[in-house]
């Protein structure tokens, strides 16, 4: 897929309920996962999806539309069209949406949501995603800062509540010295972060490794990687933890995805094969 939008209008803002999305043709219903769902979710005859905009190249909106986007939007697309349920997107900020789970005001995450061991005390998490903590900057810095030890003293803007946080807290102690540590700011979203650092307010940022990939596609020459990528991590499609029916649903539907190629197709068409993984492995992350 071509993606010719701007910085601003990918990151646009979308309402919180309802939110459109394209409509290929669907794919035809895998009975033997759709047999797994729980009875609620069959007589509903819908999926409630909740995802956090916006974070291309998985889940984003262009300016003026409310059509979804992305890897995750195209995924959980796909996997409600092989239980034969239709599918409704809620967005909501990043830290409301264990919260959206948990009450039952929607029935899956599906948004680049880490697979942490301590969120697995409210859920269970599906891998289907292999990604990588990355800090990243305008390139206007690439000349003084060369290394993760030149962001000692610096501050980072980082989204607010995601595990960016913590992972950028704990390299700061480990390699700034105590009367030097990264100043750590918590900025809801990328585009707040990019501005931070164009106004000179912060020096850096962090992101995973597919979404600066894709912000260094969309705006060739103004962005670069500062480091290696650290904390390799899994993506998990997200349930309540009582929820085990309707996982055992989906898991099943994205393994006949993945015998019959739709799993890599979705990939390939955002460039994101190598994220791919052998097997969608429950509660997967060991720490």
């Amino acid at each position: 897929m071509t993606r010719t939008f701007s910085l601003v209008q990918r990151l646009a803002s979308v309402a919180l309920l309802g939110l459109a999305v394209c409509s290929p043709a669907r794919a035809a219903t895998d009975e033997a996962a759709a047999a797994k769902l729980p009875d609620a979710v069959r007589s509903a005859g819908k999926l409630n999806v909740t995802i956090s905009l916006a974070y291309p190249p998985m889940e984003y909106n262009d300016a003026g539309s409310t059509d979804l986007k992305g890897f995750d939007i195209d995924l959980a697309k796909s996997i409600a069209d092989r239980l034969g349920l239709k599918i409704e997107f809620q967005n909501v900020e990043f830290p409301q949406l264990i919260p959206q789970v948990v009450t039952g005001r929607s029935d899956i995450i599906m948004t680049a949501f880490s697979d942490k061991v301590e969120r697995q005390t409210q859920l269970d998490f599906i891998d289907y995603f292999k990604t990588g903590n990355v800090f990243y900057s305008a390139a206007e810095l690439k000349d003084t800062i060369k290394a993760e030890a030149d962001l000692c003293g610096k501050t980072i803007a980082v989204a607010t509540g995601t595990s960016w946080v913590t992972w950028a807290e704990d390299l700061s102690k480990t390699t700034c010295a105590a009367d030097k540590q990264m100043n750590v700011i918590q900025i809801p979203t990328q585009a707040e972060h990019i501005m931070q650092i164009r106004q000179g307010r912060a020096q850096a940022s962090i992101i995973g490794l597919e979404g600066l990939l894709d912000l260094m596609k969309q705006e060739p020459g103004k962005f670069y990687q500062i480091g290696a990528v650290g904390e390799i991590n899994h993506y998990g499609i997200a349930l309540a933890k009582p929820n085990t029916q309707l996982r055992d649903a989906v898991q099943a539907a994205l393994n006949t995805m993945k015998t019959d190629g739709t799993y890599a197709e979705i990939l390939d068409r955002y460039g994101l094969k190598e994220a791919g993984v052998e097997d969608f492995t429950i509660n997967g992350a060991k720490k």
